[in-house]
């Protein structure tokens, strides 16, 4: 790989990491520091050192979309997820005690193969 490839895919990489950064920094602001933001681009987006490519993955422990199957309720949860809302406000939006939307969230987490509500905002983002 000649100079003038590898800063081409620097390029691409910084240009993809600044537009996912942008994309979610407004709703996670709310939920997470700069440091966690920067440690989930990593792990959906190795840098072109790392790989000797530009190339975006999952974490390994992340599902694949077409593996993962949301009910209806817990896609609205999801939502409300990555809008940055508790699990108060979402509870009164739909209705529901505490408990089950904790339960909801859980279920989303572990269904997504994830372990924060902020991993989980960034799943949605980097694959719709």
């Amino acid at each position: 790989m000649d100079t003038a490839e590898v800063c081409e895919q620097t390029d691409i990489y910084e240009q993809v990491r600044e537009a996912v950064r942008q994309a979610v920094s407004d709703t996670l602001a709310r939920i997470a520091t700069r440091d966690d933001l920067n440690t989930l681009l990593l792990q959906l987006m190795p840098t072109p050192a790392a790989t000797n490519a530009v190339r975006v993955s999952a974490p390994p422990s992340a599902a694949t979309p077409s593996s993962v199957r949301l009910t209806a309720r817990e896609q609205e949860i999801l939502e409300r997820i990555t809008a940055g809302d508790s699990n108060k406000e979402i509870a009164r939006a739909f209705d529901l005690s505490l408990h089950t939307v904790k339960r909801h969230v859980a279920n989303i987490l572990t269904k997504l193969g994830v372990s924060s509500r902020v991993q989980a905002a960034t799943w949605k983002y980097a694959r719709h």
